[in-house]
């Protein structure tokens, strides 16, 4: 498996907006993407504006199929105008329960 784990802060004006396009991206990654087996969603408890995502994806080269999806491009324009900070890790998953 391979994770990509993305922390980002939204601007408090666009969180609306981030928000439904963020969990329509969700949404439509696992059900169209080929490789996409989960994509979690959560946001802060003490701050509505940082959010985690979790994308489990079954190869390296899935996420860079993902990025290229209608929903993702669609997504990745909000994204554009709201996020104030970005932090992409990537990783290989061990062990999935």
């Amino acid at each position: 498996m391979y994770i990509v784990l993305v922390l980002v802060t939204v601007k408090a004006e666009l969180l609306e907006e981030f928000e439904r396009s963020l969990l329509h991206n969700a949404r439509e990654s696992v059900a169209r993407d080929p490789g996409c087996v989960r994509f979690d969603v959560s946001q802060h408890q003490d701050d509505p504006t940082r959010w985690v995502l979790y994308e489990v994806y079954d190869s390296p080269d899935a996420p860079a199929a993902h990025r290229r999806s209608p929903h993702f491009l669609a997504y990745d324009a909000v994204a554009s105008r709201a996020l104030v900070d970005k932090t992409v890790i990537r990783a290989s998953g061990k062990y999935m329960a």
